[in-house]
């Protein structure tokens, strides 16, 4: 029943000596899923780098490992798991002896420092009576087993007692030859392994073949290149808001907008289908026939049929793009994120929203049957569908929010959460047509400096600071053209002091008509108190120029 645990501490550690390569190592996405669940059902957390790992452990204490501990462990998982299984049976033994925990411990201690022949042979008989009552085959070898095992700890390589929960930590570290007080945590990797059957098991062959299959885990030498990318680290799920106009998708684009991201805008019909993907009439056309259309023209793509095909949404694109490159950061861009149902529009996929600090996805989920089959279409997807699907860390999910528009939908407090938030203040200074002239009252203004008065008028009547107005509510190359301006002038008409009206227009204003009509004349915003309105400047900021007409006729006209 029992194995020889010295020849088995000597076989493992030939093995490592004959077969282990020193050089980096990347493990795959599978490894590390595993790893990190077996992590956290032991309340500690791992995050994965690319040639290390940070390990939080359940007192919030951290060790930084190096990949090739995980393979330096599974060397010696095959001695440990023997060891555990020595002493499960010795507490069996004492257990039908009838033994306190103080009366081991003593035992144990005793046992180890100075047996006698007597004590011996009195213990064997005990181990003996148990190994008949387990009906072992081989009772008088298990119980020699046992009692060098409690007598002879230079047998089994041991130094500290049997009965310290540690006890395996030194003999695993002594027979790889590594440095007991920095590497310490490798023999915790082997008590791991042996936790989990799967790691187990890829863990005994990786001391066989020094590659997990199953997990696919690569090694790579110092002094050898490698065909295997790294997977890239940091994805975020990332919500920009703030005021209309402040640049929140300028913010994207500069930041995430390239060739590997894709755009999606919300409307109050999107759904989870157009999102995540879903079954559609695809048409196909037979070829070699010949058709023409009511108006006599030929018809070149051949008879049509109609056939019903999975059809993937923007964010399995965009996650099978990431799977499959991982050496590059892909970006799915999500515009106006509250203008449809977004938990609707998620659905599952909302579980999948928490990370981890490196990006990777805590949590996986089964996806729907036409959706994993789909994906099972794809051999290189195999190993990222094997037990569902989770965000790899070299994805972002993207977004703007504007809380101030009518009519949007409410994210509630668990969507938020999953999310990082990045708020866009409204600040004119340095916007590129902060002094871009145009008419108001009679006057030439910079564009800067009336919607600085504007916002403080606003502030100052306590108007919520997500109705103020940007700076790129206008676009530069529409400051001073009446239609742009108009739609300045509605936006503060009938959102955001539609029942104020008469705190904020001229008091002769009735009607958007006369707000309108009055804007390039009169100073229908009442702003003496934040804006300087005399003397005027002219297009380029000269006071009191001779060109101070021509350059009124210029910003008063249409384009």
């Amino acid at each position: 029943m029992l194995k020889d645990l010295n020849g088995v501490a000597n076989d493992s550690r030939q093995r490592y000596i004959e077969e282990f390569q020193p050089g980096d190592i990347i493990l795959s996405d599978e490894f590390e899923h595993e790893f990190s669940a077996l992590l956290r059902s032991n309340s500690a957390n791992v995050i994965f780098y690319q040639y290390t790992s940070e390990v939080t452990s359940s007192g919030n204490k951290k060790i930084f490992v190096p990949n090739q501990w995980y393979v330096v462990a599974a060397y010696m998982v095959g001695y440990v798991h023997e060891l555990l299984a020595y002493k499960e049976h010795l507490e069996k033994i004492f257990d039908a002896d009838g033994f306190s925990k103080k009366e081991r411990e003593d035992f144990i201690r005793d046992m180890k420092s100075s047996s006698s022949l007597e004590k011996e042979i009195e213990f064997r008989e005990k181990c003996c009576a148990y190994f008949a009552s387990v009906n072992s085959d081989t009772i008088d070898q298990d119980s020699d087993c046992i009692v060098k095992f409690v007598t002879n700890y230079d047998w089994w390589f041991g130094s500290k007692t049997i009965d310290r929960g540690d006890f395996y930590v030194s003999p695993v570290l002594g027979l790889l030859g590594v440095v007991n007080a920095s590497q310490g945590y490798i023999a915790d990797i082997c008590m791991y392994y042996t936790m989990n059957t799967q790691l187990l098991e890829t863990a005994k062959e990786l001391a066989e073949n020094q590659v997990l299959r199953n997990l696919q885990v690569v090694q790579m030498s110092l002094t050898s290149s490698s065909t295997a990318a790294p997977r890239l680290t940091g994805g975020k799920n990332l919500i920009v808001y703030g005021a209309p106009g402040t640049g929140k998708s300028r913010y994207l684009e500069d930041n995430f907008g390239d060739s590997l991201s894709k755009r999606v805008v919300f409307h109050p019909e999107y759904t989870y289908f157009d999102f995540v993907g879903s079954y559609k009439p695809v048409p196909l056309y037979k070829q070699g026939i010949e058709l023409v259309t009511s108006y006599g023209e030929a018809f070149q793509k051949g008879e049509p049929y109609i056939d019903y095909q999975y059809v993937p949404g923007p964010f399995i694109e965009v996650f099978i793009e990431a799977c499959l490159n991982p050496d590059k950061m892909h970006t799915l861009l999500l515009e106006e994120i509250n203008r449809a149902n977004a938990a609707s529009v998620f659905g599952e996929i909302f579980q999948l929203l928490d990370r981890f600090p490196d990006g990777r996805g805590e949590y996986t989920v089964n996806p729907p049957t036409d959706l994993n089959n789909y994906l099972k279409g794809s051999e290189a997807m195999a190993p990222f569908i094997s037990s569902g699907i989770s965000i790899p860390s070299n994805m972002n999910i993207v977004a703007t929010m504007n809380s101030a528009d009518q009519g949007v939908n409410i994210l509630d407090a668990a969507f938020k959460r999953r999310w990082e938030f990045k708020y866009i203040k409204v600040s004119v200074e340095g916007c590129v047509h902060e002094k871009a002239v145009f008419k108001y009252s009679g006057a030439n203004v910079y564009w800067g400096d009336f919607v600085s008065a504007v916002n403080n008028k606003l502030k100052e009547l306590r108007i919520d600071e997500d109705r103020l107005i940007g700076p790129y509510f206008i676009r530069p190359e529409e400051v001073g053209k009446s239609s742009a301006m108009d739609k300045l002038l509605l936006y503060l008409w009938d959102d955001v002091v539609r029942h104020r009206r008469d705190q904020f227009f001229d008091s002769d204003i009735r009607t958007f008509s006369d707000l309108v009509e009055s804007f390039s004349a009169r100073d229908v915003l009442q702003l003496p108190e934040y804006l300087d309105l005399q003397p005027a400047i002219n297009e380029i900021g000269t006071v009191g120029s001779s060109e101070e007409t021509e350059a009124e006729e210029f910003s008063d006209g249409e384009e």
